[in-house]
Parts: C-alpha cells; sequence; structure tokens
C-alpha cells in the first residue's frame, strides 16, 4: 500500500489559492460603452466616418466622431428640413474640461480619473457615472459647416501609407504619443488608419476634420451612446 509523508498530504488536501477577480477596467469600458462611434447613431452600426482619439500609453478616451450619410429615425434632429439622401451628420462625444487643456490628453484623464474615485466596478456604475461627468454630447450640420466641407474635399487626396519607409535605417522613436483611428467606408469600399498623428498622415486629416467643426456643435437630442442597446 502506497503511503504519502505527511508533507506531501498536506499539500494534495489543502484547497488551491484563490485567484483575485480581474480588476474593472474603466478606461477599457469607457471607451467600449461610450466612446465608439458605431453606437453613435441607432440605425446605422456603421458610420461613414468614424475618429477616435484617444490619450498616452493608457489610451484614455479623449473625443469620437461618426459621419452618417443620409436619413436616420432618431428624433428631434437638426436635420429634419433636409432632403433625405443628401444629409451629412457628424455627431461627436468629447471628455469635459474646464476651459482649453494645454494637452488633448488631460481630458481624457480627468475624465477617467473622476470615475476611478467614484469606484465605479461594473458596466451598470459606469453607466450611471457617464450619465453625470458632464461629456459633450454634440451634433452638427456637416453640409452647412464651411470649414468641414472644405476639408471634406481634401478626402481625395489622403495616403493611408504616409509616413511608412521599409528603407529606413533607424525606426522613428515616438514615445507616450497620443494616438488616433480613422475608419472611412464607401459601397464595398473601406479604408483605415491607426497611429499617431504624425503630419501628413490619415490621422493628422481625422485631428484635422474634428477642428474643423468647431464652431458648428450643436446639442445632441439622440440618447446618449453608453445608453444605447447593445446590437
Amino acid at each position: 500500500m502506497l503511503r504519502l509523508a505527511p508533507l506531501a498530504a498536506l499539500a494534495i488536501a489543502a484547497p488551491a489559492p484563490a485567484q483575485d477577480a480581474p480588476r474593472y477596467d474603466v478606461a477599457e469600458r469607457t471607451r467600449v460603452l461610450a466612446f465608439d462611434p458605431a453606437r453613435f447613431f441607432a440605425d446605422t452600426p456603421k458610420p461613414a466616418i468614424a475618429i477616435r482619439y484617444v490619450g498616452d500609453d493608457r489610451r484614455v478616451p479623449i473625443y469620437a466622431i461618426a459621419v452618417r450619410r443620409g436619413c436616420r429615425t432618431d428624433p428631434g434632429s437638426v436635420d429634419a428640413d433636409l432632403d433625405c439622401g443628401q444629409r451629412l451628420i457628424a455627431r461627436m462625444l468629447r471628455a469635459p474640461f474646464p476651459g482649453q487643456p494645454d494637452r488633448p490628453r488631460l481630458r481624457g484623464y480627468r475624465l477617467i480619473g473622476t470615475l476611478e474615485q467614484r469606484r465605479v466596478a461594473s458596466d451598470d456604475e459606469l453607466r450611471r457615472g457617464l450619465d453625470g461627468a458632464g461629456l459633450e454630447w454634440v451634433e452638427a450640420d456637416v453640409r452647412r459647416c464651411p470649414k468641414a466641407m472644405a476639408h471634406l474635399a481634401t478626402m481625395g487626396t489622403l495616403r493611408f501609407a504616409a509616413g511608412i519607409d521599409f528603407d529606413r535605417r533607424l525606426p522613428e522613436i515616438i514615445l507616450h504619443a497620443d494616438s488616433i483611428r480613422l475608419e472611412i467606408g464607401d459601397y464595398l469600399l473601406s479604408h483605415s488608419y491607426e497611429g499617431w498623428l504624425k503630419p501628413g498622415t490619415a490621422g493628422a486629416w481625422a485631428d484635422a476634420f474634428a477642428k474643423s467643426l468647431e464652431g458648428c456643435w450643436k446639442p445632441a437630442t439622440a440618447p446618449v451612446p453608453w445608453q444605447a442597446p447593445v446590437r
């Protein structure tokens, strides 16, 4: 009969140590629930233009924009008097900040810091926290915004491989940079860029488009994206 040494027997009988529950990632869940352009229009899961700007290595959300083309069913919209098919409406969600921050990422850090101070630990708690966070939820009629239309006219010049140089001997070293993701879609066509805001790239173009809409934003009447039903 096989006999176990006392220490070996205790090791087998002892329960395995409990694993710590994964920490609720407030920044990641905020990006998913609130700053996803696919949630900005109830009847449009894939906008014509989608932009997401995040800050620093932690990728704190700063702003997101979705541009919708054509008709929509949201009540009380700013484009109710325009002909169907010609509508071009942008919506933006932006982290709040008193005045103008020295660096865009300060918006994101302030928002996430506020939510973490409230000890948000679930999606339901996060939604309630976002309701009281003072986020900017706005929309604009792009066709009535001359600067934005002028910037859109340059879209055909975009080069999505701009900045890539396989002959460069030493890589370009960029530390702790903000980054942006741009997605543009049309019938059977799609283009995307994700990276830092290097001049001459599609990412820099996307941030300039966001800036071209300043002065044209109005409060959005549609439900906030974090309260939108999950598709």
